[in-house]
This record gives C-alpha cells, structure tokens and sequence, in this order.
C-alpha cells in the first residue's frame, strides 16, 4: 500500500487544495525538489514555477504559483502560496498573451522595478503555457 501524508494549498484567500497525497514537486531556490511520506521537517522558500502533485500512482494535478513557503513536517506539508492556479483554470491563451507582453516589456530594455516585474511575468506565463502542454500531450 502506498503511504500517503495530508498536503494543504492555502493562499491569503482561501484553502485551494486540501488531500492526501503519494507525492509532490515543488519549485525550490535551488531547483525542484520532491517530498514523500515522512520526509524530515523542513521550511523553506518557493520560487514562482510548477507544483506537481501526485494524488496516488495513477493521479496527477498540477498547480502554477508564483512563490511562497512550504513546511513540511512527517505526516503533513502545508504550502502557503501567494497565488496559484490550477491547471483546469488556466487560460492558454491570456498565457500566451501575457508571455508576449512580458516579452515586448523586456525587450524595451526597462530597469530596476519594471524590470523584475516583466522578469516574473515572463516565468508566470511560460509555466502556465508548460502546464498545459505537459497535461495536453499526456506527460507527467
């Protein structure tokens, strides 16, 4: 049997996901990064990117977040994101018209502010688009 741990989505708003749950990847400073039941405690930092959650062998959904913390502790993970969208809401072609936005944004050189908003634009749009690609053509 597999084994299974409670893992909570919440945002300032509301509790987006709340299930069990075989296994999950998140986007980390340093890269992705996975955890199973009885991972050893951890909280740290998530970058804007690609939540996979593995409902059992079987099961996926995928989650776009623009950042937050994760704690996990044995038998519970608690993600607490400032945005996120599931990939059933995802609109691919306001992603790809944001994508183009942050594009011409950045390609008019902007700085400072401007410029790391038109930087995290971009990663939002092209993780919205690689979400929908990956669950369109099957791939886990």
């Amino acid at each position: 049997m597999e084994k299974l741990f409670d893992l909570e989505i919440i945002s300032p708003v509301s509790v987006l996901f709340k299930s069990q749950v075989k296994h999950i990847r998140l986007p980390g400073i340093e890269g992705s990064f996975g955890i199973l039941a009885g991972h050893m405690p951890l909280v740290t930092t998530l970058v804007p990117g690609e939540i996979k959650i593995d409902l059992d062998s079987e099961n996926t959904k995928y989650f776009a977040t623009s950042g937050g913390i994760v704690e996990v502790l044995p038998t519970k993970t608690k993600i607490l994101i400032e945005t996120a969208e599931e990939a059933k809401q995802i609109d691919l072609e306001r992603a790809i018209y944001a994508k183009e936005r942050a594009e011409r944004r950045l390609s008019e050189k902007p700085t400072g502010t401007d410029f790391e908003r038109a930087k995290k634009a971009l990663i939002r749009a092209n993780t919205r688009i690689r979400i929908l690609k990956k669950i369109r053509s099957g791939k886990k």
